[in-house]
């Protein structure tokens, strides 16, 4: 008898629990349009403040062409029902990259940390893929291309603009555009970005 008072309780705590609970729309920043991104419940608006959100590219520009890409955004504030987001940085899919991956072809990766204009600091990881095998002397060259295109986009730009530029390819298409002097490029990608706490 008693355990099927305790079993009754909680079961009601529970309803109790989700009947206070409200659902509210994650909204895209601007420069998605404001999409709406997903739904999400909470019994307070501010405990929604800093919950993240994956979302696949391809599904939020209706393109196939973005479906390698992941964008992560963060919910920043809540008006009404609605929860803000910024976006956090963005990944392409591992399984994408190995595919443009190819023999007698050559990989170079740089990973850095800059500062936006609007100081923000992100960490950044840039693939440049070669039509054929480069030497060292070539390798070392793209490497300082990439690392230069990176750093003065950054200083330029705040980070939302330096983010549209790493996920739709404006900042690839700088890279490639200087690193084909070198050596024949079959690919350029930014294939992550994530921003950081400042200290």
């Amino acid at each position: 008898m008693g355990k099927k008072e305790i079993k009754k309780s909680s079961s009601k705590r529970t309803v109790s629990k989700w009947k206070k609970k409200r659902w509210f729309k994650i909204i895209a920043p601007g420069e998605f349009d404001r999409k709406v991104l997903g739904e999400t419940p909470s019994e307070k608006p501010e405990l929604l403040i800093g919950r993240t959100l994956k979302v696949n590219l391809g599904s939020l520009t209706a393109e196939r062409k973005h479906r390698h890409i992941t964008v992560s955004f963060m919910i920043e504030s809540v008006q009404g029902d609605n929860a803000l987001t910024v976006t956090k940085g963005h990944v392409v899919d591992e399984p994408y990259l190995k595919r443009i991956i190819r023999r007698r072809r050559s990989k170079i990766e740089t990973v850095q940390t800059v500062v936006t204009s609007d100081k923000v600091k992100v960490k950044l990881k840039a693939i440049t893929i070669t039509s054929k095998k480069a030497n060292k002397s070539q390798k070392t060259k793209i490497s300082h291309i990439m690392r230069e295109a990176v750093e003065k986009s950054a200083v330029k730009k705040s980070f939302r603009q330096l983010e549209q530029e790493a996920i739709f390819g404006v900042l690839a298409l700088k890279i490639f555009k200087n690193a084909k002097k070198i050596s024949p490029i079959k690919r350029v990608e930014i294939a992550k970005t994530a921003t950081l706490k400042v200290k």
